[in-house]
């Protein structure tokens, strides 16, 4: 019988997923792919562990909709910062 409960486990796992993330964002600057793309991946590997260390650490699993309200709004207008940070790109489409 093991004597680890499943909250230790989980931390385990998600530690493991987190450390290869990070591996794998830093791989990924050795790929020879564009620079845009290459931004994309790692953006999309921070959004992955973000969301990973919000659903694990933070308590997410347990909350009520409410508090997901809350917390999308943010996500939101980060993700227009982004667009709008990749859109300004001088070598990208100009919106300005």
């Amino acid at each position: 019988m093991s004597t680890k409960s499943n909250t230790a486990v989980s931390h385990e796992l998600i530690y493991i997923l987190l450390a290869i993330l990070a591996l794998l964002s830093i791989a990924t600057t050795f790929l020879s792919i564009s620079p845009d793309l290459n931004n994309w991946f790692i953006f999309g590997i921070a959004a992955i562990m973000a969301t990973l260390v919000a659903i694990q650490y933070m308590g997410l699993k347990s909350e009520s909709l409410l508090v997901y309200a809350f917390f999308i709004v943010p996500i939101i207008l980060f993700a227009i910062l982004v667009v709008l940070t990749f859109l300004a790109n001088p070598n990208g489409p100009r919106i300005f």
